[in-house]
């Protein structure tokens, strides 16, 4: 079965790569096989067990399923009967109580009531068809939504979800139905619906509920009350007696004991017992939960500050639980692939969920296949992190920003800091030449602080905003004398082949301020980490588009030495940092001010 479901994945790749099928294709080839698989008997899970007992207390017996264990004392007379033996006897947990969510509860009875008639057979196979349903609509929401013929394949055809969903018949094949139909119902505006289709998501896996969040955003109090309802109504029915207590310490347990193909909390434990020479296990789990619930409120605001699109809310919230979990099945990579459908390829994903299909050697009752599970986690996990990582490196830029952005702007700050509040209080516009301006951030952070006219200026063209840009020699600026009141050099000097001809251009054209930050050291040990921290960052941050010129630190008395020996008189310095990046600040006034400004 795992080479036939590597073998799957290999031709799903060069059918994707070869793009050659149409989206209808690919929806005829995505029903058919589900309605092949739907004939797949329990061999991969033994959940379907649970579903049928859940099923067949509610129909057959009139119990909440909710009430008791399998195995309690209660319900010893219905274990023992040989109706239901065979059920029991296959069930996984039976000394917890059932957690799975009421819509869930709902297709169990379903099923419930063919067991009379068709044995654990035919409420099993009746339960797998509803959920294969449910599937092979979410196949058709995206077919209908437009998604191209490779996204739609790369969900629609991958093996883990045809195993899954439609050949064992798990419960996030419903949660997959409510979470793409609320992202599609929200692209169109329609709050309630949404607020409906997550509700129904959470009544067939609890975590959806962190979702609302986002449609609260965008639809307020019309995104919250319908779901709200929706739910209600599904729990009312099952809520008079629940074992409250009970079922809560079942969901406790699954976080503190079980840990199942659970890469980030495998390294973690692992690196822990290294260290310490102890089991972190039962630690681990809730930890990892606190830093779920301390991750979301940073999802939110994320979506709050950059309006994210709800697929993308929706995506790295589910992302973020399955990271965070101590026990990842390989079925709880479904929804995750049917909304990366929503947004294009999510190749890491892709690859742990093929590589999660080989997890099921850890209960195949075959000798010696622990190593093969530890096998396929380590290269599922660590594959995915490195393609991760790739696809990071690649979109590196993009991703780093926010984060340029951000020093941006504590780096305006502190220009604004350093200039005399004569020259701030003025009523007309500060003229301001960014030089040496890199992508641009600094000085779109000071216009919008100042509300000056910025200029930028380097040796090539890096800038990523719509301020205008010159690119010069690195030795004489296109400028007139005295054609800016501020001149901000920040963090550019050491980079400069001749530092001295740019500072002297920076005098000359400046009328009132040259603003200088610079990195400095104090000893060679300093200057050393100064040089290597510095190209680092650099080449993270550019990637080699910006020339690599010799470093040229200095001291913080030399900087000031050079000032003054071209002309400017340093009216003001200041230090910050400490031993990791000390800074010199030098507000310079040129030889051209007559006055104080």
């Amino acid at each position: 079965m795992v080479a036939a479901a590597f073998a799957a994945g290999a031709l799903l790749m060069l059918a994707w790569k070869r793009g050659a099928y149409s989206a209808g294709q690919v929806l005829v080839l995505a029903l058919a096989l589900r309605a092949l698989f739907v004939a797949v008997p329990p061999v991969l899970s033994d959940d379907g067990f649970r579903y049928v007992w859940d099923g067949v207390l509610q129909v057959q017996e009139g119990v909440n399923p909710y009430r008791h264990a399998p195995e309690a004392p209660e319900l010893a007379d219905l274990r023992d009967a040989p109706t239901y033996e065979s059920v029991y006897e296959r069930l996984n947990s039976a000394s917890y109580h059932s957690v799975y969510p009421p819509a869930s509860q709902v297709v169990f009875a379903a099923g419930g009531l063919l067991y009379d008639a068709f044995g654990w057979r035919g409420s099993f196979y009746l339960v797998n068809a509803l959920f294969a349903a449910m599937e092979a609509a979410v196949v058709w929401l995206l077919y209908r939504q437009g998604t191209g013929a490779g996204a739609l394949m790369l969900y629609a055809l991958h093996p883990l979800v045809l195993l899954e969903a439609a050949g064992q018949g798990h419960t996030e094949a419903g949660a997959a139905l409510g979470l793409v139909g609320a992202v599609i119902a929200a692209r169109a505006g329609r709050g309630r619906t949404a607020s409906v289709l997550v509700a129904g998501a959470t009544l067939f896996k609890l975590y959806p509920l962190i979702l609302f969040p986002f449609l609260w955003r965008r639809f307020r109090w019309e995104g919250l009350w319908p779901g709200a309802l929706t739910g209600a109504l599904f729990a009312l029915p099952y809520a008079p007696g629940v074992a409250w207590g009970e079922v809560w310490a079942s969901l406790e347990l699954y976080v503190r004991l079980f840990e199942f193909n659970a890469g980030p909390y495998y390294a973690l434990k692992e690196a822990f017992r290294l260290v310490t020479g102890a089991d972190w296990s039962k630690t681990l789990g809730p930890a990892l939960r606190w830093v779920f619930l301390v991750g979301l409120p940073v999802l939110y605001a994320l979506d709050a500050r950059r309006q994210w699109p709800i697929s993308k809310a929706f995506f790295w919230s589910v992302a973020l639980f399955v990271l965070c979990a101590t026990t990842v099945h390989p079925w709880y990579l479904a929804p995750l692939l049917a909304l990366a459908a929503l947004r294009g390829p999510a190749w890491p994903w892709q690859w742990l969920a093929l590589c999660s299909v080989g997890t099921y050697l850890f209960y195949a009752p075959i000798p010696n296949t622990e190593g093969a599970y530890w096998a396929f986690v380590v290269g599922g996990w660590g594959g995915a992190g490195l393609w991760a990582l790739g696809a990071a490196w690649k979109e590196r830029r993009r991703l780093i920003n926010p984060l340029l952005q951000w020093r941006a702007h504590r780096k305006a700050r502190r220009v604004m800091q350093i200039l005399p509040q004569s020259l701030l209080a003025q009523k007309r516009p500060l003229h301001l030449l960014d030089l040496g301006a890199g992508e641009g951030f600094v000085g779109a952070a000071l216009r919008r602080r100042l509300g000056a006219t910025v200029t930028l200026a380097d040796v090539g063209d890096f800038s990523r905003t719509d301020l205008p840009h010159v690119v010069y020699d690195g030795r004489q600026l296109p400028f007139e004398d005295d054609a800016f009141d501020v001149v901000v050099l920040y963090f550019v000097l050491h980079h400069a082949g001749e530092p001295e001809a740019v500072l002297r251009e920076a005098l000359r054209v400046a009328r009132a301020r040259v603003v200088i930050a610079e990195s400095v050291y104090e000893s060679e040990g300093q200057r050393r980490l100064l040089r290597f921290a510095d190209r680092q960052a650099n080449r993270l941050r550019c990637g080699g588009a910006m020339a690599e010129e010799p470093l040229r630190f200095r001291r913080a008395e030399g900087w000031r030495t050079l000032a003054e020996r071209l002309g400017g008189t340093v009216v003001q310095e200041e230090r910050r940092g400490r031993f990791v990046h000390r800074q010199a600040f030098f507000a310079v006034r040129p030889q051209t001010v007559m006055r104080e400004t």
